[in-house]
């Protein structure tokens, strides 16, 4: 029989006994729901362990537990996620929290509902032969970005350095060949697999220069203004899902993943998650009061301001514009200990 941590059990106490109960539905006798309320989710890049815990939530029955039959769409190149859920081709889906504002900004019907990370994998990688002690020696590098994005003025203006840019491609022999190269990377993959390729590398995490928006999950904004309680379900598993895969048995989501994208080796899925557990990307810091899933608006506040400084915002927004602050389960499931 499989065994369910204290997290999973309190997340999906809430999930099938309504937000603020504690008592799963079959214990008081409900009737668990019939009709499942179809969702689509819309990932913004191929299935990897950053998205584990969707594919765990799926995997262990958490979201047909809370009612909800929920596709998990694949994103990759080429493609808009946020334009696929503003569309209504899906209901919701997960990207860089800034994106969604500035989407709001320029008239799309979304809104933001939760935090599928609280600090973003984004991260800056170089070699050790021509380290980065702090963003300051960014000065007089050589960049490989995606330089439309805003952090990279961000970094030039906060620590006021200057360097040279060349566009991102998913490649990695040009930095590998070069040793005074510095590229934009998630630091839970990309120095992982640079390395294997048998280059000595290290990173520092974009987060920790101010910048540091949440990855956040988004919905179209009509599909949250009819449908309420099944994002607050859907987001309720999705804690427990997370939750489970950072603290728990991650192995339904490694088969999961494989067998939605079979070019994601094993090892690479488990040396991602040691660094989401290890940087604390999911759950955030304790001595913030961040968790699972948490949004807050003074963060958010910040990160419109932020965009706003740097021209980013097609027309100013508010708040409770671009985010809902209702739909996340209020209590904090921390694992204690493993029960039989």
């Amino acid at each position: 029989m499989q065994r369910l941590f204290p997290y999973a059990l309190a997340g999906l106490a809430w999930l099938l006994g309504g937000c603020g109960r504690q008592t799963p539905a079959a214990e008081q006798g409900a009737t668990p729901p019939v009709e499942l309320t179809r969702v689509r989710f819309q990932l913004d890049g191929d299935p990897q362990i950053e998205a584990g815990g969707y594919f765990l939530a799926q995997a262990r029955g958490f979201y047909r537990a809370g009612g909800l039959e929920v596709e998990i769409i694949s994103g990759g190149p080429g493609g808009d996620a946020k334009e696929q859920v503003a569309a209504g081709s899906a209901e919701l889906g997960a990207t860089d929290g800034n994106c969604v504002i500035a989407a709001v900004s320029r008239g799309r019907p979304l809104v933001i509902v939760g935090a599928e990370m609280q600090r973003s994998p984004l991260g800056l990688m170089f070699h050790h032969t021509r380290p980065l002690r702090s963003f300051r020696d960014l000065d007089g590098r050589t960049l490989i970005a995606n330089t439309s994005m805003v952090w990279v003025d961000f970094l030039q203006r906060s620590q006021r350095v200057r360097f040279d840019r060349m566009p991102y491609t998913a490649d990695l022999t040009g930095f590998i060949a070069d040793e005074s190269l510095v590229r934009q990377c998630f630091v839970t993959q990309e120095p992982f697999v640079t390395e294997q390729r048998g280059a000595k590398v290290g990173f520092l995490l974009v987060a920790d220069s101010g910048f540091d928006p949440y990855r956040v999950i988004y919905a179209n904004r009509a599909f949250a203004a009819r449908h309420p309680e099944a994002i607050r379900r859907f987001l309720a598993a999705t804690v427990a899902g997370y939750n489970e895969l950072i603290e728990g048995d991650p192995t339904p989501a490694f088969a999961a993943i494989a067998a939605a994208n079979p070019a994601m080796a094993r090892e690479v899925m488990e040396h991602g998650l040691a660094m989401m557990r290890e940087l604390r990307l999911v759950q955030g810091r304790r001595e913030d009061h961040e968790r699972t899933g948490r949004i807050v608006a003074d963060r958010i506040a910040g990160q419109i301001e932020q965009l706003r400084q740097f021209n980013q915002l097609a027309r100013p927004v508010a708040v409770d514009e671009v985010a809902r602050f209702d739909l996340v389960p209020v209590e904090d499931s921390r694992p204690t200990e493993r029960i039989p």
